[in-house]
This record gives C-alpha cells, sequence and structure tokens, in this order.
C-alpha cells in the first residue's frame, strides 16, 4: 500500500477544516505559499483536484470531502496516541468550566472518579471564557445555554432550575415576590447576560429589558448583591437552598415555566477515539444522569 506525503496530508487537512489556505498557513506556522505547494503535491500524488478554487474562498470537491474525514480521524489518532506516549502510564483529561460549575458539581464528583481511573489525570480549566477546544488544546468543555455549537458534538448533562430572588425587604410587606416587581435595573447578572434574557422570555416579560443590571464575575457575586436588597439573582434553586430555607432570599409566586437552558458537554467528534477521553466523558454523563434522577426524585 503506497501511502501519501504525510506532511502534505496535514497541510490538507488544516486548509480542508478552515476553508482557507491563509488560516491553514496561520496554524501550521508557515507561509500561504508553502501550504498551496503541499496541497498541489497530494493533489498530483492523488491525481484529483481536493478544492474547487472559486473568487472568494476554497469548497471541497465530493473526493475532498471524503478524503478530509478519513485524513481527519487518522490524524487525531496518531495525535492521541503520540499524547498517550509523550505522558507515559499517565494520560491528561483537560476540561473547560466555570468555576461556579467546577466548585459546585464537577469537582467533589472527580475525586470518587480518580480512584478508579488511577491512570488518568482530570485539569480543569476555570473560566467563563467559552474556549476554542482545538486551538487551546481542549479536550471538553461544559457549556451552559441553548445551543447550537457549531463544529461540536454537543450532550445534555444537567437541566438547570434557574430560580428569581431577592431579599424579603425588596418586596415587603409581601412575602414573596411577584413577577411585577422584576424590572430591568433590578436584575443582577452573573456574567451569562442570556439567563435572564431567556428566563424572561418563557415567562413572557417582553417589557423587562435584560440588558439592563448589574454583571458579576459569578453566581456568588450576584447573591450577595440580592441579600444585600440590591434586586433579582437568577441561580440555581440548589445555590440558594439554605437562604430560602431561612427566608434570607425569597423567591417568585409565579408558576414554574421549563426553560430551554441547560448544562452541556462539547467536544470535538474525533476526541472519543481515544479510550482515555471516551472514559472520561461515560462517566460525566452517567453523573449528570444520575443527578437528573435525584433532583426528579
Amino acid at each position: 500500500m503506497k501511502l501519501p506525503p504525510l506532511i502534505a496530508v496535514r497541510f490538507f487537512e488544516a486548509t480542508a477544516r478552515h476553508r482557507s489556505v491563509r488560516e491553514a498557513a496561520r496554524e501550521l506556522h508557515v507561509t500561504p505559499g508553502a501550504v498551496s505547494q503541499q496541497v498541489r503535491r497530494l493533489e498530483d500524488f492523488l491525481g484529483c483536484a481536493l478544492f474547487e478554487r472559486l473568487p472568494r474562498g476554497l469548497a471541497l470537491t465530493p473526493a475532498g470531502m471524503d478524503y478530509q474525514a478519513a485524513c481527519g480521524e487518522a490524524l487525531a489518532r496518531i495525535g492521541h496516541a503520540t499524547a498517550r506516549l509523550a505522558a507515559g502510564a499517565r494520560r491528561v483529561v483537560r476540561v473547560s468550566c466555570t468555576p461556579d460549575f467546577a466548585a459546585r458539581w464537577l469537582v467533589p464528583r472527580l475525586q470518587l472518579f480518580l480512584q478508579h481511573a488511577p491512570e488518568l489525570d482530570v485539569h480543569v480549566n476555570s473560566t467563563h471564557r467559552a474556549v476554542d477546544l482545538l486551538a487551546e488544546d481542549m479536550h471538553f468543555a461544559v457549556r451552559h445555554g441553548i445551543g447550537p455549537y457549531p463544529g461540536l458534538h454537543a450532550e445534555w448533562l444537567l437541566d438547570d432550575d434557574l430560580v428569581p430572588v431577592c431579599s424579603p425587604r425588596l418586596v415587603a410587606p409581601r412575602l414573596w415576590a411577584q413577577l411585577a416587581d422584576i424590572t430591568g435595573p433590578r436584575l443582577l447578572h452573573d456574567g451569562q447576560r442570556d439567563d435572564w434574557r431567556l428566563w424572561c422570555h418563557t415567562q413572557g416579560l417582553a417589557r423587562v429589558d435584560s440588558g439592563q443590571g448589574v454583571v458579576f464575575a459569578g453566581a456568588s457575586g450576584a447573591v450577595e448583591a440580592a441579600l444585600a436588597g440590591q434586586g433579582f439573582a437568577l441561580v440555581t434553586r440548589t445555590k440558594v437552598a439554605r437562604a430560602l430555607a431561612t427566608r434570607a432570599l425569597v423567591g417568585l409566586q409565579a408558576p414554574r415555566v421549563p426553560a430551554p437552558l441547560g448544562y452541556r458537554l462539547v467536544y470535538r467528534p474525533e476526541a472519543l477515539i481515544d479510550p482515555a477521553l471516551r472514559r472520561f466523558r461515560d462517566w460525566v454523563v452517567d453523573e449528570g444522569a444520575q443527578a437528573e434522577g435525584i433532583s426528579a426524585g
């Protein structure tokens, strides 16, 4: 079996993924001319065109689409095998999620998982930023929202039972808040402005400008501001369960309307070729299913 020049395959795969010679050159740290030369070399070797050269960019031919799928999987296998050998006996799994999700849900569960998978190291990158999995060499990310996530496989992880809460002083002498109490200036955001926007949409609150209000770095800041009587925080019920029980915070007297918000595990489709990454994915998705079952019960 005669193999193609592997450097040309790598340059072709990057060009096909970006649909751009310039972007491929930036990723590979070479000149655009070097990328074009290697792509032409591969086309000469195969005896067919892989791209259509259009006035405003590149498009894959049918042969190019088939070849990209095969090359992407093959290079991913080589990359995963190389990483395993370079890391020795232990395999690193890199996961990105928000600091609040890491502290409240992921990290407390990781200890038991690692006891049963001593060959794995799980590195948690906690950030509010949506990382680029490929560019930043991240295997998984937990994304909060409704999607979609182009180019990534997304699996449902957890429902998000978000509730608006405020200090009882804000609505006194009533015991509970009402929809009419919620206004744009009273919104306390935790860095995810979309949460309030989507929640207001499900409640039919078109009058509320969800772009208003104070933005905090995380949910804890929004909750502290709510405790101080500064407005309404929109947080998971479990995070404020104690404050609601002691009436340090009060909830909303309104029908509960399910929102399309939730936590999803996202990853590149070829990630599960690696047995270590598949093992982590299977575990975290199973943990999410168990948590959902407990909360439903």
